[in-house]
């Protein structure tokens, strides 16, 4: 495989270059690994091929291929796009195959919101004092990414501020602790720097941190709950209490009104069928 990879003017060739590139270098770490990853597994099945004969035509059918996980596709081709531009800028095609190529339509709701019930539900299960409620406060009443929460620090959580640099976006985030986390920071032995860990004393993982909070919610009977829902129900709780866009944005951190608007047209629909209701009682 490693004569394959370095052929010149091969797909595998032409990750080789895209790896070591200012393009790729230049991602944050998390997108790095994501990308290549994406690219990694095309190169696996298509990498012998020369480059400069990849078309528009086959990328469509390779996407058509993965039409049972339609997400999947679409990462395919994001992740197409940004190699395919490195290619044309350094002359390993001589026009972008992806141009042309359209995301594959779908409807997906992503991760379930949770609820007002399942969020009581969780902690009847974990209450305040164990380390699955502290990794469930820090998400909901921060709001932040699961990504950043499994590595908050006691410097990040002092004051009574929770201060956070987001690493997916770099915006940071500086909001005042709800006093359900501040009695859960209380009630938290803090052994180590980083507020939540393993058994071993050890920093999760991106992955082992996802997986250890979903297993907490199965154990409380939400085997369809996730770190990233408690984002969201955090996001739902902030528009039902009548917070704005940007008010929910100062919290969250997310860089357009656009992703957090849902949130408050939801809350805003459903005060307004309550208001209907109360009208014909």
């Amino acid at each position: 495989m490693g004569a394959n990879r370095t052929k010149p003017g091969s797909i595998h060739a032409l990750g080789v270059a895209y790896y070591a590139s200012a393009d790729f270098l230049g991602l944050k770490p998390n997108t790095q690994k994501t990308y290549k990853g994406i690219f990694d597994r095309y190169r696996d099945k298509y990498g012998d091929n020369p480059v400069i004969l990849l078309e528009a035509r086959h990328i469509r059918g390779q996407m058509d291929k993965m039409a049972a996980t339609p997400a999947a596709a679409n990462n395919l081709l994001k992740v197409l796009r940004a190699v395919m531009r490195f290619a044309l800028d350094r002359g390993f095609v001589r026009s972008d195959p992806t141009g042309g190529v359209r995301m594959l339509r779908y409807r997906s709701d992503g991760f379930h919101t949770w609820t007002e019930q399942e969020i009581m539900a969780f902690e009847a299960r974990w209450p305040v004092g164990t380390n699955e409620r502290l990794g469930f406060d820090l998400l909901l009443y921060t709001a932040q990414r699961s990504g950043d929460v499994r590595k908050m620090t006691r410097q990040q959580v002092r004051d009574g501020r929770v201060s956070v640099r987001q690493e997916k976006t770099g915006q940071l985030v500086d909001i005042p602790q709800h006093p359900n986390l501040q009695a859960s920071l209380a009630a938290h032995k803090r052994e180590h720097l980083t507020l939540i860990t393993t058994q071993q004393g050890m920093p999760f993982t991106d992955k082992g941190f996802g997986n250890w909070v979903s297993k907490a919610a199965e154990r409380a009977g939400l085997p369809h709950c996730s770190a990233h829902g408690l984002r969201k129900a955090a996001a739902r709780r902030l528009a039902e209490a009548g917070c704005t866009a940007h008010e929910i944005m100062a919290i969250t951190g997310h860089q357009s009104l656009k992703e957090v608007e849902r949130y408050t047209r939801e809350a805003a629909r459903r005060g307004l069928a309550d208001t209907a209701m109360k009208r014909i009682g």
